[in-house]
């Protein structure tokens, strides 16, 4: 089975509210986020892919680690490190011409910048807004947002 490479964002502002849109084709709530392009860093293509999708510039939040590179910086540096890594299976898309396939996502959290100007402006979306904690967990897991993500947006927002 082929396996892609992904970026996700969960989009925290000001407020602790999580930034989500409404996904055509998936029918559920989702953060931004897509596949990671060749010689792109997973965090960079979550960055591109919340501007592409939001408009928003976001600061990556990594976990502390040590950085390995601080005193030889020529020889390379840290990457953020993610909330997660997962493994996810994606159906056959007829109307994309797409066979079964994975994705190997890196889950990231994010601060936006410019969280003033957020505006959908990606046609793979239906809608676009803020959830507080209280919405995300009335969201129905059958319906309106997967369970991974629904879990991962709860725990970020403890």
């Amino acid at each position: 089975m082929k396996r892609h490479f992904t970026a996700t964002a969960f989009v925290i502002d000001s407020k602790k509210r999580v930034l989500l849109l409404w996904h055509k084709r998936l029918q559920r709530w989702m953060p931004p986020g897509g596949h990671v392009d060749p010689d792109e860093a997973p965090e960079d293509a979550a960055k591109r892919e919340c501007k592409e999708e939001t408009n928003l510039d976001v600061e990556i939040i990594g976990d502390a680690q040590d950085d390995l590179f601080a005193g030889n910086p020529d020889e390379g540096r840290m990457l953020k490190k993610p909330i997660a890594m997962l493994l996810e299976n994606i159906p056959e898309s007829k109307e994309r011409n797409e066979p079964a396939h994975q994705h190997m996502d890196f889950l990231y959290i994010a601060k936006p910048l410019n969280e003033d100007q957020a505006e959908e402006i990606t046609d793979e979306s239906d809608g676009m807004r803020w959830f507080m904690k209280k919405e995300i967990e009335k969201l129905d897991e059958r319906t309106e947002i997967f369970a991974n993500v629904k879990e991962y947006i709860l725990r970020t927002l403890q």
